[in-house]
């Protein structure tokens, strides 16, 4: 049996049904749900044991939190800024950075001994893009390299950007370019490799391959997730996540409401092999713990479920069990 963490968002909302809450999964299908005490609009969360999680508030301001089920909140600090979309903790535990979609910004939290939480730093961005949306920075994702780098996702200035951690300061080191209008929303880096990453470009549906060579990075290839078009409203790319082998992508478009299954070459080019039709609205997908590559996560927003699908050679097969759950961003 293993123990899955529901994120989601509590404004307007029906009660009891939505926020924080845990669930156990077998084979068999889902147990009985949960719900947990924690912030409001925990959006992302960041698993650190069965026992303890950490959670953002994306509200405004924004919060990040320490959330023990059974005790609720035990430690929060400020996010810096509205918004807070995305949270990402450091490879050695001492550090989480929060991501300000609204405000533009990331926070840097310091994470003490004893497990208090303290806003040391905050990093704003500046610039924008050709959409509507891109008025202003959005920074929407932070992902670490290692303990004193990470890249953040910028949708609102076509950048990933490159910021240092160390002594408490965030520093801003250098930008990765995006297509004009792409609105970098999420990356995923290849597993077991320094060179490779791929970009989820939210506002055109599309992802990138950037790859790394003689101390920059570069944009070397773009696929999409519409090949036949966007949908008939609203239509965004959004979740990805990589097989632990490296050899497929999986990326989420809302609108379309599909899952897209990319073979990746060893240069990281990537080909459509697959696309299947999801929940309505799925903004997340993840492996499930200790399952990563068999079986796959997608939280349909709008859809109000988190379903489950098995892998077989990379491909994606229904497996019939979804979870009723309103609003659903994470689950893990």
């Amino acid at each position: 049996m293993t123990t899955l963490y529901l994120g989601g968002y509590t404004t307007d909302q029906p009660p009891a049904t939505s926020g924080l809450a845990r669930v156990s999964w077998t084979h068999d299908g889902f147990g009985e749900v949960e719900r947990l005490d924690g912030p409001g609009d925990p959006s992302w969360l960041v698993r650190v044991s069965d026992a303890e999680l950490y959670a953002v508030g994306e509200g405004d301001p924004g919060r990040v939190t320490r959330v023990r089920p059974g005790e609720g909140v035990v430690a929060e600090a400020s996010a810096g800024g509205q918004g807070t979309a995305h949270l990402a903790l450091s490879p050695d535990g001492r550090w989480l950075v929060a991501s300000n979609y609204v405000a533009g910004s990331v926070a840097l939290v310091a994470v003490g001994a004893d497990g208090s939480l303290e806003q040391v730093d905050e990093l704003g961005f500046e610039g924008r893009g050709p959409h509507e949306r891109q008025d202003a920075p959005h920074a929407h994702q932070a992902v670490f390299l290692d303990d004193g780098r990470l890249l953040v996702c910028d949708l609102g200035t076509d950048e990933v950007h490159e910021v240092s951690v160390g002594d408490g300061r965030l520093r801003h080191t250098g930008d990765i370019d995006l297509p004009r209008g792409s609105g970098p929303r999420h990356l995923a880096l290849a597993p077991g490799r320094d060179d490779l990453l791929w970009v989820v470009g939210e506002l055109d549906q599309t992802v990138h391959t950037v790859r790394r060579a003689d101390g920059g990075w570069t944009v070397t290839g773009t696929v999409s997730t519409t090949p036949e078009g966007p949908g008939p409203g609203e239509t965004t790319a959004a979740g990805i996540v990589v097989s632990p082998d490296g050899s497929h992508v999986y990326v989420s478009t809302r609108g379309t409401d599909t899952v897209s299954v990319l073979a990746a070459g060893e240069d990281g080019t990537l080909t459509l092999r697959q696309q299947v039709v999801t929940g309505h609205w799925p903004r997340f997908i993840g492996w499930i713990p200790g399952e990563e590559g068999s079986h796959l996560l997608v939280a349909a927003e709008k859809e109000g479920s988190v379903d489950v699908w098995a892998v077989d050679e990379g491909l994606l097969e229904e497996t019939g069990h979804s979870l009723a759950w309103s609003a659903p961003t994470w689950v893990g």
